[in-house]
């Protein structure tokens, strides 16, 4: 027993003293570690580090900065000055994951260019000026997820462009000068699923041009020069989900071979020159929901057509050129029943009469979509008919008939199957621009009520201001009234004497005149005076005076101012009288 228990004390003894020579070794290599960390290299000047991550943008950098820490993991020299990218360039940082050289003047890529950076899982090159690239370039870079080289000016990719990029999830080509796409150029891509060939110059497309994408969900070709498009160019791409092909220059879609595209959702056609649809080409997409028609140049849908939308949740047909017939109608009526979202701004280009108007109020205002009844019973007459039947229009109908009743009875036509008169077109207002108004008038005036009342409420002393200015002007103009109706003359009697070349005569032979005594406002009077022609020239006889009114007048007399007593004597009753009588009393002739 002693023994064991020897060991077992030998044993702690030796336990604890291992524990003491642990804690130098510890120490050591914790200073070796805050060694190496002192040894690491500092940021780059002009740069900003963020960790392994390093920022080196918009610094008119011509080349890689030297001092980049040998661990970076991502580094971005955006807006920068690089020209051109050399051989084993960024080879000293193998542990580089994402490299960003976008918005530089990039203008040759040599093909090891990437050597050594075989982690590296995005790349963007985009906004260069690289017109060529190797068919090796990307080769040395396996684990790619992301590749962008749009906005180049690259005008053909090489056979072999893309050769062994298994892990490429999307490949952006967007705006560069490519004409073609070389055949099978994606072979090896099997695990994209995002690609981008919009904005080059593509005319036409090879039917394996997308051999290999089994992956792919969202191809972009808009605004390229296509003409045509066969879908028979797309047969395996069974996950592709939606199809942008929006301006271009596409007239028709046409299907090589008769096969079911399930998977397509979306399928963007606006901004081509497609005047037809061919209804096969929905057959074979039953699983659509979102089709984008804008800017073509459709004047109908076909009903084969339309009865293929069965799946569709969203359409958008404006920018067309409809014409508002009946031959537009199996559209406006599947729109009518329509649940989804649609494109309501359709404009009537044709006929005249309905040009610029909305589609579906067209319809319903000119009733292009009402059947017209037809009556099958023949009419029944007992007249007889000629050898070769005529037709007349309805309102030389019996005039015509005139000739056949001659030696028969007219029979007049049943009612019920005279065809029926055309009733006159009236312009019928939609009820809802009539609320509209209504709200829009209700609106007006509930504001100017508003406002009026809050001027009254916010400034209550204006408000009595120009109530009193008011009232000080209609006072004003009210005294001015009656001053002028105060400070008027007297009613003036004045005499018109306007004699004609025969009452001259009269005058010359009968001695005797017309005179009009003319009050002024009220009446006229004649009051004929006989009088001899030598007094008539002698200015001797009064012949006209204002009826007592006034003082006398005096015409055809010369003019006598009164003396100057008589002047200033007042005058007796009796003179008064005298000269009164004396100026109604005719003289002898």
């Amino acid at each position: 027993m002693a023994y064991p228990f020897f060991l077992f004390v030998f044993n702690a003894g030796s336990l604890v003293r291992s524990r003491w020579l642990m804690i130098p070794l510890l120490v050591q290599a914790w200073l070796l570690a805050s060694q190496g960390r002192v040894r690491e290299k500092p940021c780059p000047r002009s740069c900003r580090c963020d960790g392994k991550i390093v920022y080196c943008e918009s610094n008119a950098f011509r080349d890689v900065p030297k001092n980049v820490s040998v661990g970076c993991q991502g580094l971005s020299l955006r807006y920068n000055s690089l020209v051109n990218l050399r051989a084993g360039q960024f080879a000293s940082l193998s542990q580089l994951v994402w490299l960003y050289l976008d918005h530089n003047y990039i203008n040759a890529v040599d093909k090891q260019a990437f050597q050594g950076v075989r982690r590296l899982k995005e790349l963007i090159l985009s906004s260069n000026k690289i017109t060529h690239l190797e068919n090796s370039t990307f080769h040395s870079i396996p684990n790619l997820r992301n590749l962008d080289l749009s906005y180049n000016k690259l005008q053909v990719l090489q056979p072999n462009q893309f050769q062994g990029l298994r892990k490429l999830l999307s490949l952006h080509i967007r705006s560069n000068s490519l004409k073609t796409v070389p055949l099978r150029v994606f072979q090896d891509c099997r695990n994209l699923e995002f690609l981008d060939l919009g904005y080059n110059r593509l005319r036409s497309l090879t039917r394996n041009a997308f051999a290999g994408l089994l992956k792919l969900t969202e191809l972009h070709l808009e605004h390229n020069q296509f003409s045509k498009i066969n879908f028979s160019h797309f047969p395996r791409l069974n996950n592709l989900r939606a199809l942008y092909l929006q301006w271009n220059r596409i007239k028709s879609i046409t299907q090589g071979i008769t096969w079911t595209w399930t998977s397509l959702q979306k399928l963007d056609l606006s901004g081509n020159d497609l005047q037809v649809l061919n209804s096969s080409i929905f057959q074979c997409l039953p699983n659509l929901q979102t089709l984008n028609l804008d800017s073509n140049k459709l004047s109908n849908v076909s009903q084969e057509a339309i009865s293929a939308w069965i799946s569709l949740t969203t359409i958008s047909l404006a920018g067309n050129i409809w014409e508002c017939r009946p031959s537009l109608c199996p559209l406006v009526a599947w729109l009518r029943n329509f649940k989804g979202n649609k494109e309501t701004t359709m404009i009537c280009a044709g006929p005249k009469e309905v040009q610029g108007e909305k589609v579906i109020e067209a319809v319903d205002t000119h009733g292009i979509c009402k059947t017209t009844p037809t009556s099958n019973q023949p009419i029944s007459s007992t007249v007889s008919s000629p050898s070769k039947p005529k037709r007349f229009p309805l309102p030389t109908m019996f005039r015509v008939n005139e000739k056949i009743t001659r030696n028969n009875p007219v029979v007049p036509f049943p009612t019920a199957a005279s065809p029926p008169v055309p009733e006159q077109d009236f312009e019928h207002v939609s009820f809802h621009k009539i609320i509209g108004g209504s709200v829009a008038l209700f609106l007006s005036v509930a504001m100017i009520l508003l406002v009026i009342y809050v001027s009254w409420k916010r400034y209550p002393s204006s408000m009595k201001q120009l109530q009193q200015h008011s009232m000080v002007r209609k006072r004003r103009k009210k005294a001015r009234e009656t001053e002028r109706t105060l400070s008027s003359p007297l009613q003036e009697y004045y005499v018109d004497y306007k004699p004609t070349n025969s009452e001259t005569m009269d005058v010359l032979v009968n001695g005797t005149g017309p005179c009009t005594y003319t009050i002024s406002g009220s009446r006229e009077c004649e009051a004929p005076q006989q009088m001899g022609t030598l007094a008539f020239y002698r200015y001797e006889q009064p012949i006209v005076d204002y009826c007592q009114a006034h003082q006398t007048l005096h015409m055809n007399r010369g003019f006598e101012p009164p003396s100057q007593p008589e002047m200033d004597s007042p005058l007796s009753p009796a003179l008064l009288h005298e000269r009164s009588r004396r100026a109604y009393t005719l003289p002898p002739t």
